[in-house]
């Protein structure tokens, strides 16, 4: 075929590198409560042990607390009054109180992790310690937590233990933000007024001590440096608001090599989004967190229904085609055993990793949608294009009553129609077309540097993302 226009490998990664786009945060309500509504831009860390966070592709966060074992409410929000969004609502003492009926004695980190490597997952971000103030080690600062509920059971050091035997980069998520340590002077209403006090009862608040904050700042900086010293090398730190009690520079010399997000007072070494994926690409590293198991909640909850693998593979190829990585969240039940539903998800994504793991893990993002039409990753030598499938335009599982985030393209607003045809504009020239799932070689066509890629119903699995890998010509100079 007649060719007017040929890029080599090398130019053609370096369009990709260039291209002046980005994306801006939105905060939302929570973050708004948690100080994080002024974000600054991030900036990676350039030490070489950083350098995994770009190419990983898929982590796995676990939310895992005291609400755990009343399957409704999320993890400290649920104390909140009069809230703006879906969620169930116990007062505070209530919420406390679960503290004696929790009977976390069937987690196993060992057995979660070892299903999530199999399932592609390369890093994991265990919630230490939520804006409830439990901390999920026995931690010597504070005085709520495993070391006077759990005779000092360590679920950090488990879960740690459990990372480096699955080979997968070790994460943890702190929250400075502490409602028990602020509990005298705090206002559990949502809306402001009038001030709700423990049983949601109107109370009058008592100024905070002139001294107050600086001793919750002492706490971040004990509990935060137990963290980064007792467990060996922490390859990442996930804050969740707070105004930098213990500061990036002061994280960085205890783990020079760590990676942190952009919630702790100052700069981070990535973007983020929360729950809906970006409308458009972030300008350097990035990661959305969202939840998946359940759907819609961070603990666990049978309120709502669970992503299936068609619906989170979706979300990774389109956070890999911008070069992110999606940060998929897993709710324990109360005993700490992983839902059934989780597990069926990852059983069909480590199938599908099995074929087409090559596309999202170690790759960089392409040049959807400026110039193809489906997603596109990219690697020396190789692209990859996503055929996707037709999602339902309502989210499952979502109750009939929902409107906000309860429509796919509310979570996922950058979602592309199917296509039977791959089209790819200033494309470099392809060498082989291939079917990952099959192997088969697939015919296309190439005129005026535009790749044309058909993919017929018969060849589709209709139930999950279709990966068609185009091996590139060697450079032409």
């Amino acid at each position: 075929m007649k060719t007017k226009h040929i890029l080599t490998v090398a130019s053609f990664s370096l369009l990709l590198a260039v291209q002046p786009l980005c994306a801006d945060d939105a905060a939302s309500g929570q973050a708004a409560a948690l100080g994080q509504a002024k974000q600054v831009s991030a900036s990676p860390n350039t030490h070489p042990e950083a350098q995994w966070f770009p190419d990983a592709g898929l982590g796995l966060f676990i939310h895992w607390g005291v609400v755990s074992s009343r399957a409704s409410g999320d993890l400290s929000w649920s104390m909140l009054a009069n809230k703006p969004w879906r969620d169930q609502t116990i007062t505070p003492n209530a919420y406390y109180a679960t503290i004696r009926d929790w009977k976390p004695d069937r987690v196993d980190y060992d057995a979660m992790l070892a299903a999530a490597k199999a399932a592609g997952f390369g890093y994991a971000v265990m919630v230490t310690k939520h804006h409830d103030g439990f901390t999920l080690w026995p931690s010597e600062a504070g005085d709520l937590g495993t070391k006077s509920s759990f005779d000092g059971r360590d679920f950090v050091r488990e879960f740690t233990d459990a990372c480096r035997k699955h080979n997968l980069k070790v994460g943890l998520y702190y929250s400075p933000p502490d409602w028990w340590f602020d509990r005298a002077y705090k206002n559990f209403n949502y809306r402001g007024n009038p001030a709700l006090g423990m049983d949601h009862e109107p109370v009058t608040l008592p100024p905070r001590p002139a001294d107050h904050n600086a001793k919750r700042a002492a706490l971040v900086r004990t509990q935060v440096t137990e963290l980064l010293t007792r467990y060996g090398k922490i390859d990442l730190i996930w804050f969740d608001g707070g105004g930098g009690e213990i500061p990036n520079d002061e994280v960085r010399r205890l783990q020079p090599g760590i990676v942190i997000n952009k919630r702790n007072g100052g700069k981070g070494d990535y973007g983020d989004s929360e729950v809906t994926l970006p409308a458009k690409r972030f300008n350097g590293w990035f990661e959305t967190c969202a939840t998946c198991w359940p759907s819609r909640k961070w603990a666990y909850t049978q309120e709502y229904g669970f992503d299936t693998a068609q619906f989170a593979l979706t979300k990774l190829v389109l956070l890999r085609a911008w070069g992110g990585n999606l940060l998929a969240n897993l709710g324990p039940k109360g005993d700490g055993t992983v839902p059934p539903q989780a597990l069926e998800c990852w059983s069909d994504m480590e199938k599908w990793m099995k074929h087409s793991r090559e596309s999202v893990i170690d790759t960089r993002g392409g040049s959807w949608p400026e110039q193809v039409n489906v997603p596109v990753t990219t690697r020396p030598g190789a692209a990859y294009l996503h055929f996707l499938p037709a999602l339902p335009d309502r989210y499952p599982g979502t109750p009939a009553d929902e409107k906000k985030f309860a429509l796919t393209r509310q979570i996922m607003p950058a979602l592309p129609k199917p296509v039977s045809d791959a089209v790819w504009k200033n494309a470099p020239r392809p060498q082989r077309v291939i079917l990952l799932r099959t192997g088969q070689e697939l015919p296309f066509r190439y005129e005026d540097s535009t790749l044309t890629v058909p993919l017929p119903p018969d060849l589709r699995d209709i139930g999950t993302v279709n990966v068609v890998k185009v091996e590139l010509a060697a450079s032409t100079h």
